[in-house]
């Protein structure tokens, strides 16, 4: 299948696995045309005047003084209004793991969940000094410039994480549970069963059931239909694929067996969700 996924640009402007830019920067694919593409992307919006953004199905009018996380595969929509300004930082994870400490990467890990973040003034102030620096040296091209990128980025990371960590609804996963995720994620498309995954992770069915419920407040199960059911959204959103191919690509063994997944997940039948996809980015 050709997937309709972004890549970061290969051109003048890439920087080792990371680009950071003004929001209002020219990209290299329409934005404003449903996309995914296989890099994290931070913006942050300094002004917001009324736009919205569509990420993996869930609407978010722009705000001014927020972050907004876009991760590998997720399904993103940018409706921006004049007047919305701010920064653009795309980094893949290549990136992450050859420059930076592994707590980083489980930040990151744990933000996947916090797509829109709200920025109080105090700490507001202070994020968009650390962001105009790391623009700063960005652009400088000098001999230590990328030395200066990571460590201004890993400021911006860590700031971003102690913003999301005062809040109420931050969920800290437990390295057991991020392991489990990292697992689905690379596997849901050929293994579903809970038992398949505690094999892997050599432990018993019980416990990680437990463990997740625990941490995660959803069964493995749960987790595992989840990752299905948007995978199969993005399908149909973004590649625009028939149900049947659809049904191949995430190896269901009968186009009745995807049929009854989506009816008992959603409550509709394909045709319906398909309806509602398209609905939902007009």
């Amino acid at each position: 299948m050709d997937f309709q996924t972004h890549r970061l640009d290969i051109n003048a402007k890439n920087f080792n696995g990371i680009i950071v830019d003004t929001i209002p920067h020219e990209n290299p694919y329409d934005f404003t045309k449903i996309h995914r593409h296989d890099y994290y992307e931070l913006l942050f919006f300094t002004e917001g005047a009324g736009g919205e953004q569509i990420i993996d199905f869930v609407k978010h009018k722009t705000l001014q003084k927020a972050v907004y996380i876009v991760s590998p595969g997720q399904v993103h929509l940018l409706k921006r209004k004049p007047g919305e300004n701010g920064f653009s930082i795309q980094f893949t994870k290549e990136f992450l793991q050859l420059n930076l400490p592994s707590a980083h990467q489980e930040w990151i890990s744990a933000l996947q969940g916090q797509t829109e973040i709200t920025i109080s003034a105090e700490k507001y102030d202070r994020l968009y000094d650390l962001v105009q620096r790391l623009l700063i040296v960005f652009e400088e091209r000098t001999e230590m410039s990328f030395h200066k990128v990571v460590s201004y980025f890993s400021l911006v990371l860590i700031e971003v994480y102690e913003i999301a960590n005062e809040k109420p609804d931050f969920r800290k996963d437990t390295p057991l549970a991020m392991q489990f995720a990292d697992l689905v994620q690379k596997h849901y498309r050929t293994h579903r069963t809970v038992q398949h995954y505690a094999d892997m992770m050599g432990i018993s069915a019980s416990k990680l059931n437990a463990e997740i419920g625990n941490s995660l407040g959803k069964s493995p199960k749960q987790i595992i239909q989840e990752h299905l059911l948007i995978e199969i959204k993005r399908l149909l959103t973004v590649n625009e694929l028939s149900h049947k191919e659809v049904s191949f690509e995430l190896n269901f063994d009968s186009q009745n067996s995807y049929n009854r997944f989506i009816r008992v997940s959603t409550g509709k039948t394909p045709s319906a969700l398909k309806q509602e996809l398209i609905e939902i980015h007009k």
